[in-house]
């Protein structure tokens, strides 16, 4: 069978471990990001919208011109900050936020859609959500939002699919917390900016963060699996 996966933010953390393994299991796949490398390598500023859904569209309608059993789609690129009160960092900070974790993601479905709604293959759209989607975490109020936002377009999409011939599944996917350079980043963060910061501290020194290969598994061997709800897919490592 000829399966491609298309992997968006693979260069480190749980995106590498997503790209060794879906490769090991026989997969091509297309790894989009600032500052990943290799034959699979496409470079993609989601920070840059209007270059990035270009860059996506051009790959996509490629992809839709080759004959394929699968398609995935997995969308694990995402940035935490700025953290803090939003008095506490300025709007164009925001923005660039907004477009790399809601406002690309949403439109990279969108031309998945396009291009391969009435692809015959078994398709796949997944999105690597955050528990913040649904927690309020003072000093995480864009990462929320936009988690969350993410979420229920994901949740509209799949009840759209299921109105169509050749269906895409939706997939919500919860890694819970690993060991990754998010947390590290959070665990730099003031109390000022987030009160919770030593928690999260405390889950590092107490070996509490699941390993990125450990979820990268969980995530393939759902996703092998037909996905014919919405809701949360609990992938996480404990």
């Amino acid at each position: 069978m000829a399966k491609v996966c298309i992997l968006i933010g693979g260069s480190r953390g749980l995106g590498k471990s997503l790209l060794a393994l879906y490769q090991q299991q026989g997969f091509t796949v297309l790894e989009l990001s600032r500052s990943g490398s290799g034959d699979e390598h496409l470079e993609l500023d989601m920070s840059r919208r209007e270059a990035a859904i270009d860059t996506v569209d051009r790959m996509l309608a490629d992809l839709a011109r080759e004959r394929w059993d699968e398609v995935q789609l997995i969308i694990n690129a995402a940035t935490i900050g700025p953290i803090g009160p939003l008095a506490l960092s300025e709007p164009k900070q925001w923005w660039q936020h907004l477009d790399v974790n809601f406002t690309v993601p949403i439109s990279i479905l969108g031309r998945y859609q396009y291009h391969f709604g009435a692809y015959p293959a078994r398709k796949v759209a997944a999105f690597v959500s955050s528990g913040a989607a649904h927690s309020a975490i003072d000093g995480w109020g864009l990462y929320c939002a936009s988690k969350a936002g993410v979420n229920h377009f994901l949740r509209v999409m799949a009840v759209e699919q299921s109105l169509q011939p050749l269906p895409i599944e939706c997939a919500i996917l919860d890694p819970g917390v690993m060991a990754t350079q998010m947390q590290a980043t959070l665990r730099e963060a003031s109390v000022a900016q987030f009160s919770q910061v030593q928690s999260f501290i405390q889950l590092h020194q107490n070996g509490q963060l699941a390993a990125p290969e450990t979820v990268a598994q969980n995530i393939y061997r759902r996703l092998a699996e037909p996905v014919s709800h919405t809701e949360v897919l609990d992938v996480s490592g404990h």
